[in-house]
């Protein structure tokens, strides 16, 4: 079972690793940032009824505002200033920068949860992950192209994916995760469609 969840878990990096060069590709092709986005998360949303699509709502209002708040930091705002970056910036720098979310997240966690403060190992193996990273996708070059509004959007990205793991703590343990999921794909498509007005 434990190689299964490993086996899983490689897969789900593969897929978010081609995701920078996928939307990259569909971005010289015409696609404006929030349409990859819109397109995405319409095909996964009719999907995830499938298996999800006996319950509607939260538990309370309370919950279906960090519902709604998890949609849009994790949905629309976090996908459309990500894909903005890559229309600035390179596939290589956004992804380096978006990869920084685990440390911002931590760092994030240690803030607000006194509980989840990292230890000396944690916070030396994380950097090292990170470093590690950065010379994969550079394949050992140190020449980093910079393009500062692109970049400032990447770090923009990862800083709402950052918060985005610190809302879901309120409800991963009330809800499943079919359930938290399908919400976060509706209320990123609902609060999207403001942008969609004012563009």
């Amino acid at each position: 079972m434990q190689l299964l969840g490993h086996i899983g878990a490689l897969l789900v990096i593969i897929v978010w690793g081609e995701t920078f060069v996928s939307s990259k590709v569909l971005l010289n092709a015409g696609l404006m940032p929030a349409d990859i986005f819109f397109y995405r998360f319409v095909l996964a949303y009719a999907l995830i009824w499938c298996v999800s699509y006996k319950r509607l709502w939260a538990r309370s209002i309370k919950d279906e505002l960090v519902f709604l708040s998890l949609g849009v930091m994790g949905g629309s705002l976090y996908f459309l200033v990500e894909n903005m970056a890559l229309v600035y910036s390179f596939a290589s720098n956004v992804s380096i920068l978006v990869s920084s979310c685990p440390l911002i997240t931590a760092m994030l966690l240690a803030i607000f949860y006194k509980n989840e403060r990292l230890n000396k190992k944690q916070i030396a193996g994380s950097l090292l992950a990170f470093v590690g990273m950065i010379m994969v996708v550079l394949n050992g070059q140190l020449i980093l192209h910079l393009n500062p509004k692109g970049d400032a959007l990447a770090l923009g990205a990862a800083i709402t994916w950052a918060f985005y793991s610190l809302l879901m703590k309120l409800v991963m343990h009330h809800y499943d995760s079919w359930f938290i999921t399908r919400k976060v794909f509706f209320y990123g498509l609902l609060s999207i469609l403001p942008y969609y007005a004012l563009v």
